[in-house]
């Protein structure tokens, strides 16, 4: 119904619903046929970009706001040494739909940033950028509008254009030790069991749940 009322009110503008999602390269994540999401993960309306088949694998329990960006590859802008314009792609577009061409072997040989890894738990703010090649721990948290271009540890908070980081959310032996527990791989009747533990000390949940 939600779909049917969009395309009419898109009509009322003169504009085609259907034509303006094909002329974009995005999709949305949840539409999304080459990402893996993990149990209760949920998003706000987040696209993902892609030119290629790489995953965007994504852990359980994320929280991913409206706007979020997952850049899954580079485009093969940076395939040429000479230029930055993926020449071999937008020039024979028609011959590399045949896989025995020559040219089509030659783009799966094409090193490039691909592939996107979040982890569990994770917080991405509204607005925020994940670039091809990233890695991102357990328990992270983005700041909105951020540009993440590199890997992001467990546990930290990182922000910015550029991200930066932040500050780490517990220590070292207590990250470890969370990571250890994995509470994200609890059955869900298990959770709702413990859940005043989730809103206690981070020591005591640690204490009570501790694995060796």
């Amino acid at each position: 119904m939600k779909h049917k009322i969009r395309i009419i009110l898109w009509r009322l503008l003169g504009i085609d619903y259907n034509q303006a999602l094909n002329i974009h390269d995005f999709i949305f994540l949840k539409n999304d046929k080459h990402s893996k999401i993990g149990n209760k993960t949920y998003d706000n309306g987040a696209l993902v970009w892609r030119w290629t088949n790489s995953e965007l694998i994504i852990g359980n329990y994320c929280s991913i706001a409206n706007n979020v960006r997952f850049i899954i590859d580079e485009g093969y802008h940076t395939a040429s040494t000479i230029t930055n314009f993926p020449l071999i792609n937008n020039l024979f577009k028609n011959e590399l739909l045949d896989k025995k061409n020559k040219l089509h072997s030659v783009l799966q040989d094409v090193k490039q940033k691909k592939g996107i890894y979040v982890g569990n738990d994770v917080w991405i703010g509204m607005g925020s950028y994940i670039m091809p090649g990233v890695k991102i721990g357990n328990g992270v948290t983005i700041g909105a509008n951020s540009v993440v271009t590199k890997n992001v540890p467990d546990y930290a908070v990182v922000a910015g254009s550029p991200a930066k980081l932040i500050k780490y959310k517990y220590s070292k032996s207590q990250i470890d030790s969370l990571n250890k527990i994995s509470w994200w791989n609890w059955e869900e009747t298990t959770i709702k069991e413990r859940i005043n533990d989730f809103y206690s000390d981070e020591n005591a949940f640690i204490e009570k749940y501790k694995v060796n």
